[in-house]
């Protein structure tokens, strides 16, 4: 018999109701068991993590600027209020020490893994399966889902919980439209899933995929590709279709704008990013059935046309497999909803939309839920005696959890991972950037000079490059040599903030004069800069001009209010200058 007319047969699960039988199966103490298992376990394997220095990105956060005592409107200002909520919530609860972030990241890790769990469960009701087997594979699937190493950047990464709290919020959503009491939903709980849709938006612009997976999610059941689950959820799409649109029209705002996404990036036109990522793509499949070569910055090769790096092959593959889904859709419906899932969780940056980062792990945080149903439907299919499939489920998930304890623990060491990103990048100097960046921090200049060998030797033309390199040479205490690599730079570029570095240094060596010309030079090229006017000020105090030291510090806090190292300036030349 057919997978929907069994469904048909059933009219509690046609009603969207669990049967009677499936909540009998879970008592309540088997529930708070498992909510223990869960959280034990995700503690287990991301603890060694747990005080990992901040890095990469986690530098540019309220938390790490001088100015993160400002009030928490200003925290909130930008396009990520939620998620910035999150960061003040964790600093004025805990301070400044990682591990408080970190521990964060893993509850939500740990929460989001048991709304997995319910998803899991609803679908596959809904597919017709029996309860027995439900419970299991919806057990084990949510328990890939929490142990699979590729999940360690968005959990161990403190930045990357912009993903995974934006997928608990995008979880929370789909799961009250899911788990809906009736048939059709209400209208009480079309404004849950409306409120929780809003503020996921408001933590990270991909969780606009919620919409596209809802749609989707109402065309498939009962009856795949038909409008009934459309017309029984009016309500919803009468809230939610105006809120999307107002949505996406806020993101499409931003990536106009945004100096790493977008249709005016010049890494990539919006076709070539899309050839490019139809490898990507397979890429993440391929790292979530072979979690080997994982990387914090993968450097993946651009396609600009259709024949390079065998964008058409990947195309065409892309192509077929999604034929496939969609011809096998009534025999295989979980399979063939996982494949959509995954692509539809996975398109606001694996479409035609540029991004810098081709290929970043974080994103495949949720979408490894639909490969997970994938893998639902080959367990179903696949027949081989329940004790073989004992073992090689039992050496799987061993494998994945041991796989990603060593992945955390590489985390409790920063430079080790951005350490091996950068000596397999050939094409991006970023990676070697942000090793150097960790061992500046931590005053070990010396280790970070062969990362900046190698990268001189594979990128000779990159003037980021030669600042890098003035960076290292200051703090071993060799600012001529410094001065000398910014001064290469200046001879080709001329901004505000190269000169204000060329003035600091001149002002290390206690040359006055020159730092002063400098100085004046970053003002004038860019007079809305606060920080250029913070230096000049030092530079005026050095020189015992108190009262133009007065007047850039003044400037500074009026560009910046927060800027409390300009604020301490201020008092301190107005003291002077009377």
């Amino acid at each position: 018999m057919p997978v929907i007319q069994k469904v048909r047969k059933r009219p509690d699960i046609r009603r969207g109701r669990v049967p009677k039988e499936s909540r009998r199966d879970w008592p309540l103490l088997a529930g708070f068991a498992g909510l223990l298992f869960i959280g034990l376990l995700a503690f287990v394997l991301y603890a060694p993590a747990i005080n990992g220095a901040f890095v990469f990105d986690d530098m540019s956060l309220p938390f790490e600027h001088v100015d993160r005592d400002r009030p928490l409107t200003a925290w909130l200002a930008g396009v990520r209020p939620v998620l910035m909520f999150s960061y003040w919530l964790n600093w004025k609860l805990w301070g400044d020490g990682p591990a408080s972030y970190h521990a964060f990241n893993i509850l939500v890790h740990a929460i989001n893994t048991v709304l997995v769990f319910l998803v899991l469960w609803r679908l596959l009701t809904w597919a017709g399966w029996e309860t027995k087997r439900i419970r299991w594979t919806a057990a084990v699937g949510s328990l890939i889902f929490l142990i699979h190493p590729l999940q360690t950047e968005a959990v161990s990464y403190v930045a990357g919980r912009s993903e995974s709290l934006a997928m608990l919020l995008v979880l929370l959503a789909y799961s009250a439209y899911l788990w809906r009491r009736h048939e059709s939903i209400s209208w009480l709980e079309s404004f849950v899933v409306l409120i929780l849709f809003g503020l996921a938006l408001a933590t990270k612009e991909n969780a606009i995929c919620l919409a596209g997976l809802i749609v989707f999610t109402d065309l498939f059941w009962p009856k795949p590709f038909s409008l009934i689950g459309l017309r029984r959820n009016w309500r919803l799409y009468a809230l939610m279709l105006p809120a999307a649109a107002l949505g996406a029209g806020l993101v499409l705002h931003m990536l106009a704008g945004a100096p790493s996404a977008g249709f005016s990036l010049r890494t990539y036109t919006w076709y070539q990013y899309a050839f490019t990522q139809a490898g990507v793509i397979f890429s993440y499949v391929r790292m979530a059935l072979l979690p080997a070569g994982l990387s914090v910055d993968h450097d993946y090769p651009p396609s600009h046309t259709i024949f390079e790096n065998g964008a058409i092959f990947w195309i065409a593959l892309l192509i077929a497999v999604t034929v496939l889904a969609l011809r096998f859709r009534r025999r295989y419906p979980v399979a063939c909803f996982g494949w959509f899932f995954f692509l539809i969780v996975l398109a606001p940056t694996s479409s035609f939309v540029p991004i810098n980062d081709a290929q970043v792990e974080r994103r495949m945080y949720l979408p490894l839920a639909g490969l997970i149903l994938i893998g639902a439907e080959l367990s179903r299919q696949i027949r081989i005696p329940a004790r073989a499939a004992w073992i090689l489920g039992g050496v799987a998930i061993v494998l994945l959890g041991a796989d990603c304890y060593a992945r955390n623990q590489e985390w409790s060491h920063p430079e080790d991972v951005l350490g091996a990103a950068a000596m397999h990048s050939t094409r991006n100097f970023r990676p070697y950037l942000n090793v150097v960046q960790v061992l500046f921090h931590e005053d070990r200049c010396n280790d970070a000079v062969p990362y900046m060998k190698r990268a001189e030797e594979l990128f000779p033309a990159d003037p980021q490059v030669q600042i890098t390199w003035a960076w290292i040479f200051e703090c071993m205490k060799q600012p001529e040599k410094g001065l000398e690599r910014l001064q290469t730079v200046a001879k080709k570029q001329s901004y505000a903030r190269l000169y204000e570095w060329i003035g600091l240094l001149y002002g290390e060596m206690n040359r006055l004069p020159e730092a002063g010309e400098a100085l004046r030079k970053a003002v004038a090229l860019d007079p809305r800069s606060e920080s250029a006017h913070e230096a000049l000020a030092l530079w005026y105090e050095a020189n015992k001009n108190f009262a133009a030291a007065e007047l850039e510090y003044q400037t500074s806090v009026g560009l910046d209010p927060y800027n409390q190292s300009a604020q301490a300036g201020l008092i301190r030349a107005r003291a002077q200058a009377r």
